[in-house]
């Protein structure tokens, strides 16, 4: 063969090479998603594969979804690294659900009926949280794992033995924000603002009971629940002004918080009266520097920037190198709704549904970022710390702004007992 034409065929083997390593880097939806390198696990007893289902194409919460999603993956990246669990290596499959409960409700039943998949997490979105415990009640061939869903009805009301969640309800966030302001004497007097919506009226609901049950001196003056997507927060802010509290509790979140932020600094209620807001690293902080005043009191599930364990640096590193970006909220409940299934698939020694259900039952435990995390077993809730901090900007916070003087409470002081998820599921 002449040199040329030989130069020539290497040239051209090289291309089709590069192009065969491109194709396969491409992936279609539904595909698994590889958790580590093959190299890095030794399974010797095959694949349990992981749904994973959330509003990944919505305009509004794909933030948050791809937050759920890096952190679940990091958690099952983990465990492949480490060789597998109880001789399995585990996959995930994700499945979007866009902005449809109905689709959500397709799409678990797809990966049930036509994958197999038997082990299935839904992500931010509360309808499709309680659709899919309700299904999973019903049909009992799979566990539904909620990833962020805050409504108290998955676990709860619509609980079974085939649900569980990695992250607190709004029963857990009423009782971490009344748990804060136990010895805060100068609040006598609350108004509460929360989106119109199941989310919004439970956070309402539960902030009062648990308030109640805590500082039974405090009134709530007044209650406002502007629609989903309001644009005008005026209304709603001259109204809570009006009732002159000492304390105004927030429930809204994302451009509607903004928007309620901005009407209040423009209407002059900020100067005089606390804030105190659910969920400020439901995104980054930063997105609110511009109106989110110093010295107001926010919940967060994981102010990174404040825990100084080598176990948090090492997820922090982790998430970064994998996104890119700093954790978020849903960067901490995807990670546990993770551990939660390997822990449970360890305990089992299989992924067979009715093992990994008993072994949930049974409790399972798990380390992470923030310290030591409890699945109890009479509702497969995940138990860990929760912040609470004062809001102050300066160069240490990431994006200049974060949480001050941060409390942790522990989730397991102000959660429902055994006896009440007993007794809300009819016994």
């Amino acid at each position: 063969m002449n040199r040329p034409l030989f130069r020539w065929l290497l040239a051209a083997l090289a291309g089709m090479l590069v192009l065969g390593l491109a194709a396969c880097g491409q992936e279609e939806e539904g595909t698994p998603r590889p958790s580590a390198s093959p190299a890095a696990a030794s399974p010797t007893r095959g694949t349990i594969t992981l749904g994973l289902i959330d509003m990944f194409s919505s305009a509004t919460q794909q933030y948050i979804a791809n937050s759920i999603r890096a952190g679940f993956e990091i958690a099952i990246e983990e465990a492949n690294a480490a060789g597998g669990v109880a001789g399995y290596r585990i996959e995930v499959v994700t499945a979007d659900m866009g902005e449809s409960t109905d689709r959500a409700v397709a799409e678990a039943q797809r990966l049930v009926n036509e994958r197999g998949i038997r082990l299935i997490t839904i992500g931010i979105n509360s309808g499709a949280a309680v659709a899919l415990a309700e299904l999973a009640k019903n049909r009992q061939d799979f566990l539904v794992n909620g990833a962020f869903a805050t409504t108290r009805r998955l676990t709860g009301e619509s609980g079974s033995r085939w649900a569980a969640r990695a992250n607190i309800s709004t029963v857990e966030i009423g009782g971490t924000m009344a748990q804060f302001l136990r010895d805060k004497g100068q609040i006598r007097t609350v108004a509460i603002v929360a989106p119109d919506y199941e989310y919004g009226r439970h956070f309402a609901e539960d902030f009062k009971a648990q308030l109640g049950r805590i500082r039974p001196d405090v009134r709530v003056v007044r209650e406002e629940f502007p629609p989903l997507g309001a644009r005008d927060m005026t209304p709603h802010v001259a109204a809570v002004q009006a009732a002159r509290p000492d304390l105004v509790v927030i429930g809204v979140f994302g451009g509607d918080l903004i928007n309620f932020l901005r009407a209040a600094r423009d209407l002059g209620l900020t100067p005089g009266t606390q804030l105190f807001i659910h969920g400020v690293d439901l995104v980054k902080m930063e997105t609110l520097r511009e109106v989110l005043p110093d010295g107001s009191w926010g919940t967060a599930w994981y102010p990174f920037w404040a825990v100084s364990s080598q176990a948090s640096q090492d997820f922090l590193n982790k998430y970064r190198a994998k996104t890119n970006d700093i954790p978020v909220a849903g960067s901490l409940t995807g990670y546990y709704a993770g551990k939660m299934l390997v822990e449970a698939i360890r305990k089992a020694g299989s992924g067979d549904l009715a093992a990994v259900i008993s072994a949930l039952d049974s409790g399972v435990e798990f380390d992470g970022p923030v310290g030591r995390v409890s699945v109890r077993g009479c509702d497969h809730m995940a138990l860990g710390p929760f912040y609470v901090g004062e809001v102050r900007r300066g160069s240490e916070y990431p994006g200049g702004i974060g949480l001050a003087s941060v409390v942790p409470i522990q989730v397991s002081q102000v959660a429902r007992s055994c006896e009440e998820i007993a007794r809300v599921r009819g016994g």
